[in-house]
């Protein structure tokens, strides 16, 4: 079993939390994941777990997830999530890396790409939500509101049903049978911990949500110019845009069947060498 350590470092803003397994830096990328709202990087120790001992891996808590520190502003874009991620990077001691997203971290490493060239050496993406322009306003409204504490505590039987309703709706607010979530599992285990990061951020949990439905990542996606891979598990509920995805990235390349952990540890491995040797 690799050894995965959780620290913290310091920005401006405050803390942000991390794990890491510390590998090889003398001619090696690090690789930096970025996990999907609302959980933490303790999602991405699974994936973690598979990849080579010797690659280093920094898998962060982005702004108002995990034990990380939220923006100072109120409504934060997508590219502030991203120069919170770059100056926690520079206050760890990085400097040129790949970049895995998935979903919400798909969308923060687009962004930080584009601002921070010179560093960001290659882009893995696991999940983007390539969405109308209709169903952008429409999530914008719905998919993630604010929440407070209340005096009859509320927000714990609402933090539960938002998360079991994701495992199984897409959008999780159309509950039918037509946005039943093709491969959507309700998980006990997984459920519990979703909800209890939920909970630790009650109130900032929405603010990445909304950073995402702002995000105009079609015309992003067509100006980026580095080595990026697309990956496709083949049950997400963003996994049918990943054509789409592939598209409008110049020269990008598709991986499918990364429904695993160990298939997507083995893509981006794959991919991450290949950038180092570029």
């Amino acid at each position: 079993m690799p050894v995965i350590d959780k620290a913290y470092t310091r920005i401006a803003e405050g803390q942000m939390h991390l794990h890491r397994m510390a590998g090889e830096t003398d001619g090696h990328l690090p690789l930096v994941m970025l996990h999907a709202s609302p959980a933490s990087s303790t999602s991405l120790l699974p994936i973690i777990r598979e990849m080579p001992p010797s690659r280093d891996v920094i898998a962060f808590d982005t702004p108002c997830n995990g034990h990380s520190c939220a923006p100072a502003m109120d409504d934060p874009e997508i590219s502030d999530f991203a120069d919170m991620l770059d100056r926690a990077c520079d206050a760890t001691g990085l400097d040129e890396l790949a970049i895995y997203g998935t979903h919400t971290g798909a969308h923060i490493a687009i962004a930080w790409a584009l601002a921070r060239p010179g560093r960001v050496k290659g882009l893995a993406l696991d999940g983007v939500a390539l969405l109308d322009a209709d169903l952008r306003q429409e999530m914008l409204a719905q998919y993630a509101p604010p929440q407070r504490p209340d005096e009859t505590g509320s927000q714990f039987h609402w933090a539960w049903q938002y998360i079991r309703d994701q495992m199984i709706f897409f959008p999780h607010y159309r509950k039918d049978a037509e946005h039943r979530r093709e491969g959507g599992v309700f998980d006990a285990r997984l459920l519990h911990e979703l909800v209890l990061d939920v909970l630790n951020n009650l109130e900032s949990y929405h603010m990445p949500y909304r950073a995402v439905f702002r995000h105009e990542v079609r015309a992003d996606l067509k100006r980026l110019a580095l080595p990026t891979l697309v990956l496709r598990d083949g049950g997400g509920p963003l996994d049918p845009a990943s054509r789409e995805l592939s598209s409008l990235v110049a020269h990008a390349k598709l991986a499918d069947r990364c429904g695993s952990p160990a298939a997507k540890a083995a893509a981006i491995q794959s991919f991450v060498s290949e950038c180092e040797n570029d």
